[in-house]
């Protein structure tokens, strides 16, 4: 940088936090935070709906396992030596 600009940056004035905005910020987050607080106590799910989506997972999972074994198998009887 040139010493023209250097010395306008130094002429400005130090920046100030905006305490008002710090205080509105302060307040949404603690807003935000008690409404996921009560969210999550409220949301209690029963052992029988964790359990279901445990099922689905590993449903879902060894479908895609099976998908991959299959392509494997058609690539592999594609590009086999006959």
């Amino acid at each position: 940088m040139s010493d023209s600009l250097i010395r306008l940056l130094g002429d400005l004035p130090m920046a100030a936090p905006d305490a008002a905005r710090t205080e509105r910020t302060r307040m949404r987050c603690r807003a935000r935070l008690t409404q996921q607080a009560e969210r999550a106590r409220g949301s209690r799910r029963s052992a029988w709906s964790r359990h279901g989506a445990t099922v689905w997972q590993l449903l879902i999972a060894g479908l895609g396992v099976a998908y991959l074994t299959a392509v494997i198998v058609q690539a592999l009887s594609v590009y086999a030596p006959a």
